[in-house]
């Protein structure tokens, strides 16, 4: 039973990391005829099923196709049943939006806060998933304004959006005296989870409604998953 789980989770991990979403329908009959089953191949060229749309493909589709034999669908349900999988780890996985945190205000506040540029910061990075959100921030080591290639280190805070209750906005102006060196507002995320606290995403105007839009977008629908 090990054994055989590492097989599978192997042949999906070949999926996974292989474009058979691009494949056509005589890459995908190849795929079928691998899993011992070569007489429907030309059953699923002539249909013209492709790898795009693969992992869609009910037993109420197979029976579409003219494929009668009850143990033979189950054959090829379960042949599909890889691709699936292999598509809703590319789901996962896909990056929504992402963006950089915004440390300054102008070119100015930038300019006396890293000495022009001598002792440069660094910004966090942003991702977000289909279920989780990133957060990478970048602790590295530098010698002045150079980055050493090593003794650098990061750290990843991988925020389960199941867990996020909300996701407001604040806009933050610049002070008096940026707003005359041309300082340009930004808009900071306040992000509440339920077990982390709250996470603060600093971005650009206007960007930090379209993501906090897209992040409880996400919110929703992991709800509506957990709800199914």
């Amino acid at each position: 039973l090990v054994l055989l789980f590492l097989v599978v989770t192997m042949s999906e991990y070949h999926l996974s990391t292989q474009p058979f979403q691009e494949w056509d329908a005589h890459e995908l009959a190849e795929y079928i005829r691998s899993k011992g089953l070569a007489d429907y191949c030309e059953t699923f060229e002539s249909n013209n099923v492709s790898g795009a749309v693969a992992h869609r493909l009910t037993d109420s589709d197979l029976k579409d196709m003219g494929i009668t034999k009850v143990g033979d669908r189950l054959l090829l349900m379960q042949a599909l049943e890889t691709v699936k999988k292999a598509q809703k780890q590319l789901d996962r996985e896909k990056v929504i939006w992402e963006g950089t945190e915004v440390l300054y205000f102008s070119c100015y506040d930038q300019n006396c806060s890293t000495c022009c540029g001598c002792c440069p910061d660094d910004p966090s990075e942003y991702k977000l998933r289909s279920n989780q959100l990133e957060i990478k921030t970048v602790d590295p080591c530098r010698v002045g304004p150079i980055r050493c290639c090593c003794f650098s280190s990061y750290q990843i805070d991988n925020v389960d959006l199941s867990g996020i209750q909300s996701a407001d906005v604040e806009g933050v102006p610049p002070g008096c005296f940026h707003q005359i060196c041309c300082g340009a507002p930004q808009e900071h995320i306040h992000v509440l989870t339920s077990g982390e606290g709250e996470k603060i995403l600093k971005l650009k105007q206007d960007e930090g409604q379209e993501v906090a839009r897209k992040i409880k977008n996400q919110v929703e629908a992991m709800q509506r998953m957990e709800r199914s």
